[in-house]
């Protein structure tokens, strides 16, 4: 695994500036069209899937245990990884790791009709995007 250097620019210890961060992404993320394309030519994932893995991590809302379904929380490190897929510089082991955890997650939710708890626990046997964050979490000195 390639756990070199900080997943972004935010220290790992400011978790406001991270969440706020985040936030502003995926709202941005959301309103854009050419993020895909960037991404296909950039990695050897095809613009099918990556409409899937945009659509699950950005904009599908799913049962998550609240009163209505939502989309997923904005996540700084999935914001930092989806920004080096679309800028093609500096790609990193667990920016694919994310793209196939997202991918096979979505499969399971949306074709075999799991729950997210249950696709996840799946999703992370194989492809653990969880453990490349919590490397950069140890190296930072945050538990």
């Amino acid at each position: 695994m390639d756990f070199t250097g900080a997943s972004g620019a935010i220290p790992r210890n400011d978790i406001k500036r991270m969440q706020e961060h985040a936030q502003r992404y995926y709202e941005e993320i959301r309103k854009r069209s050419s993020d895909v394309k960037s991404i296909e030519n950039n990695t050897e994932f095809s613009k099918d899937d990556l409409e899937k893995i945009k659509q699950h991590i950005f904009i599908n809302k799913y049962d998550l245990g609240y009163e209505a379904p939502k989309s997923f929380d904005p996540d700084y490190d999935m914001a930092v990884s989806w920004q080096r897929l679309i800028d093609g510089k500096d790609i990193r082991e667990m920016d694919i790791i994310m793209l196939k955890h997202e991918l096979m997650e979505y499969d399971l939710m949306v074709e075999k009709g799991l729950s997210y708890e249950e696709a996840h626990a799946i999703t992370d046997k194989e492809y653990c995007y969880s453990k490349y964050i919590n490397e950069l979490n140890r190296r930072e000195g945050i538990l």
